[in-house]
């Protein structure tokens, strides 16, 4: 999907960038500032916030990391959703509805793939290899409309094959990188799925991703359920299955049920519960949470009634900690050992299904019947280890009211006093890491202070991009992103400046460009060209900026292998007056 950027800029306008992140994260206002522990960097534990939302701009900027961005690129970054994704998130939060227009030439080849695969299993369902897969899927009382809603296919066994219909279309690379094919030892390409009934896995747009397949029978050696591999398109811990049919019914649903497998969300949308996903197997993740609660608030786990199944629940309970707020309702739901949802639904009925969901035990109950199992809480010792296998994962909660509430609790049914417990943990884990950090580049070295300069003075004044300065570096490679964005200046003079961070691919370029846009330095107009001047000039003469970079870089042993050749090439042209010290480092450099 193409979306004009005329939106988008409408978009970043409307949203508050303060409340999307204090969805997801705790902010703190100091005085007219918000400020959070960025996530980006040391897993989101780092002592002090770092991180400033500037709400004038709609930006943010971590002052250590230098992570900077706009609403889209935060939720792309944190919940690892793609553009387009992110923009339709947005757009659900104020009600906006995102322009549909024709795809743009950007689909990737993959999703094409994926698509035209789905579309070709889809149609062997309906033909006379697919009807032993009708008669399963009838069995199992799933009827012809669910199966067209999701989109159900069959992988043939017989000839032609997937890769004899998708080879007419696609090149050798891209059929090798969409993972519905193999290849054996003598160099022979089969398909991935053979004789198996087909779940398309789709994302949040509708575009086929992946897919799932089960045997309708047992074989040797094989195994019951099949699933892609990890692809350009599909990473298993980010999806979820039926996420995008749940979102066809209702675009929030007041809550959603999580379920172990595809099956078991099929049938509970034939039965009339029309809101569960599945997460692939027990392993739900952290991702998948966190993509859930983009949607709802409210969710039910229910999982198999096996030791899988508990092991799975408890493992939800510790990625959960770190995501739940105030408005967080996480709950579970355990069957008997033997049922799993498929099987309820069937035998019970829809009814009795939903009322599980009224006596489903909060997170925070199962938590602390949880904690008060590992150990006699009247003795010390029962309580000194139900109290060290609390204390970590409490620690992880970002919510501060939340986490307050744990302690509380934690603290009554310890005995002991948590707040100093946490405390001393924090105490014991606060290496010092100054050393590390003194040995950092410098990150105002001339290269980037100049190239910061010059941002600056082009956010301030975008027309100076147009100016006859930038002649002297336009043959510079090593700088051609200060061309691309003046370019992007000239193109678009009165978009701004904040919507150009998406289209900054290249992270630390983008990162700068932020550190730019947030900047309290106020040129004029002539005081901005005179700044532009000096900055090119700077980097134009740079190379000797360059090897103090690289050398620094090779101090704290963190040199690519491209960056010790441009190092060598560089002392290298200094011929007889190359230093001792530096020929030295030439013969280290070739020896590593």
């Amino acid at each position: 999907m193409y979306i004009p950027e005329e939106f988008i800029e409408s978009l970043l306008n409307t949203i508050n960038l303060v409340e999307v992140i204090q969805k997801r994260r705790q902010v703190e206002r100091r005085g007219s500032a918000y400020m959070l522990k960025c996530p980006f960097h040391k897993g989101g534990e780092e002592s002090n916030a770092s991180m400033k939302i500037y709400e004038g701009t709609g930006t943010y900027h971590c002052f250590t990391c230098k992570e900077t961005g706009n609403a889209i690129s935060f939720l792309m970054k944190h919940d690892n959703l793609d553009f387009i994704e992110a923009i339709e998130l947005l757009a659900s939060y104020v009600g906006m509805e995102v322009p549909k227009q024709e795809k743009s030439a950007a689909v990737t080849k993959s999703t094409n793939i994926n698509n035209k695969a789905a579309e070709i299993f889809y149609s062997q369902l309906k033909e006379e290899n697919g009807k032993n897969t009708i008669s399963y899927l009838k069995n199992r009382g799933i009827s012809g409309e669910i199966a067209k809603f999701f989109n159900l296919g069959y992988a043939n066994i017989k000839k032609p094959s997937l890769y004899e219909k998708l080879v007419k279309e696609f090149s050798q690379d891209e059929l090798n990188e969409s993972g519905l094919f193999y290849t054996n030892d003598d160099k022979e390409i089969y398909d991935r799925f053979r004789d198996r009934l087909i779940f398309p896995i789709r994302n949040i747009k509708g575009d086929c991703i992946a897919f799932g397949g089960r045997l309708l029978k047992d074989k040797k050696n094989q195994a019951k359920y099949l699933n892609s591999p990890k692809t350009k398109t599909y990473n298993k811990k980010y999806e979820l299955y039926g996420l995008y049919e749940v979102r066809q019914i209702n675009k929030r649903p007041d809550s959603i049920y999580v379920v172990e497998g595809y099956m078991d969300v099929i049938s509970l949308f034939q039965h009339g519960v029309k809101n569960a996903v599945a997460s692939s197997g027990t392993a739900f993740t952290i991702e998948q949470l966190r993509k859930i609660l983009n949607y709802t608030d409210t969710i039910y786990i229910v999982f198999d009634g096996d030791e899988a199944g508990q092991k799975a629940s408890w493992k939800t309970v510790e990625n959960a900690m770190s995501l739940i707020r105030e408005d967080t309702m996480i709950s579970f739901i355990f069957l008997k050992e033997g049922d799993d949802p498929d099987s309820y639904i069937k035998n019970n009925g829809k009814e009795a299904f939903d009322s599980l969901s009224k006596n489903a035990k909060s997170l925070s109950d199962y938590f602390f019947e949880t904690i008060k199992s590992k150990g006699d809480l009247s003795s010390l010792e029962g309580r000194t280890t139900a109290a060290k296998f609390a204390l970590p994962l409490i620690e992880t909660i970002s919510n501060e009211t939340v986490k307050q509430a744990y302690i509380t609790d934690a603290s009554n049914v310890c005995d002991l006093d948590f707040t100093k417990l946490l405390q001393g943990n924090k105490s014991k884990n606060n290496v010092s890491v100054m050393q590390k950090e003194e040995i950092i580049v410098d990150t105002r070295s001339i290269i980037r202070k100049s190239v910061l300069g010059i941002f600056i003075a082009m956010i301030q004044f975008p027309k100076i991009a147009s100016d006859e300065l930038f002649n002297q570096i336009k043959d510079n490679s090593r700088f051609s992103f200060l061309t691309e964005i003046k370019d992007m200046f000239i193109k678009n003079p009165d978009l701004p400046p904040s919507m150009f961070l998406a289209k900054i691919e290249n992270e630390k370029i983008r990162n700068a460009f932020g550190e730019a846009l947030v900047s309290e330095i106020k040129l004029s107009k002539e005081d901005a060209l005179s700044m532009i001047k000096d900055c090119l000039e700077l980097i134009a003469k740079s190379s000797v900026g360059r090897e103090e970079i690289l050398k620094e870089k090779y101090n704290i042993k963190e040199l690519s292998s491209s960056e010790k050749r441009e190092l060598q090439q560089i002392i290298l042209k200094k011929g007889d007056k190359m230093s001792q010290e530096e020929a030295e480092l030439i013969k280290n450099l070739s020896s590593n």
